[in-house]
């Protein structure tokens, strides 16, 4: 592995935009395999700039976040030709981002930029999680620090068309009737509520965030008024985070975010993120055609709990 001609920096806001390009065409390698159901073609400039405007906003919160870290790898003539980034919510730190260009891997640049995002070992106050794909040589990669698989964490897709067929001839179609829009406010404090219990740890920064960024889904318990379930969707229709209290809770807010998007905004797939030990999701879209596009592995330094009632969100690097 040669480190000839190789660099490492802290990254500044200044690199946000081009690392993201280069994490946008290094992810089209994984996405263009022949199972995936993705455009084959190498995303354009256009639409790297379409996608970095949409993004935009949730990756400056993560640069800005205190004790993260953001590393850049440099090639002479090159330019940025790998980075990574670390950010800390209370008790766990999670690499969002660690990308090196195609034909610049096995140069141990990927080791190299975590070991300056994640110096020594997790302790049992400061945990570590990530989310992997890839071969077996990436999970191996990661576990030399620190974190072991723990659930796989999927992406799924199914042709809008496809899915509002099948929700119009399930008998309960309209078993999502019972959600509705949460006021802000009343979403983000359910948010910090259910959430740790289920992740092992707290990110009200996070919702915060979501709450001026999207709107939240919700199913209240009638006595109690709490939320037993609640979903994220935001204005360009990404779906998730959801939390559920139980893990069948689930199910009436994600078929409530998906009838959303596919009537309001048409798109030609839906996609949701699933775990893959939340069973009574799966079972659900699977029954409704979805399938599993991109698989990955949650990796962690310590057990989490309760990801069997948790969704994942876009962009796929954030649990």
């Amino acid at each position: 592995m040669s480190t000839i001609g190789l660099s490492f920096r802290e990254g500044s806001a200044a690199d946000l935009a081009s690392t993201f390009a280069l994490a946008e065409r290094a992810a089209h390698e994984l996405a263009a395999r022949p199972a995936s159901i993705l455009p084959e073609s190498e995303p354009s400039d256009a639409e790297i700039a379409a996608d970095w405007k949409r993004e935009r906003g949730l990756i400056d919160f993560m640069a800005a976040q205190p004790d993260g870290r953001y590393f850049v790898c440099d090639e002479d003539g090159e330019g940025a030709v790998g980075y990574a980034r670390v950010i800390r919510f209370e008790g766990m730190e999670q690499v969002t981002e660690l990308t090196v260009r195609p034909d610049r891997q096995d140069r141990g640049i990927g080791r190299a930029l975590l070991e300056r995002c994640w110096p020594g070992d997790p302790t049992p106050e400061l945990g570590r999680i990530a989310i992997v794909g890839g071969t077996p040589s990436d999970l191996t990669l990661y576990t030399d620090f620190g974190v072991m698989p723990i659930t796989g964490h999927w992406q799924l897709r199914q042709r809008t068309e496809a899915y509002l067929e099948a929700r119009s001839n399930e008998p309960d179609a309209f078993d999502a009737a019972s959600v509705h829009v949460l006021e802000v406010g009343h979403a983000v404090s359910e948010w910090k509520r259910l959430e740790p219990q289920a992740i092992g740890h707290a990110r009200p920064l996070l919702h915060d965030y979501f709450g001026r960024d999207r709107a939240c889904l919700a199913r209240l318990d009638e006595r109690s008024g709490e939320a037993t379930a609640l979903c994220w969707i935001s204005p360009d229709g990404a779906i998730g985070p959801a939390i559920g209290a139980w893990p069948k809770d689930l199910l009436p807010v994600v078929l409530a975010a998906l009838d959303r998007v596919a009537k309001a905004r048409e798109p030609e797939f839906l996609s949701v993120y699933c775990t893959s030990i939340s069973w009574w999701l799966l079972r659900r879209l699977r029954g409704l055609g979805f399938r599993v596009d991109t698989p990955r592995w949650v990796l962690c330094s310590v057990p989490l709990p309760g990801l069997d009632r948790y969704a994942p969100t876009r962009p796929a690097r954030l649990l």
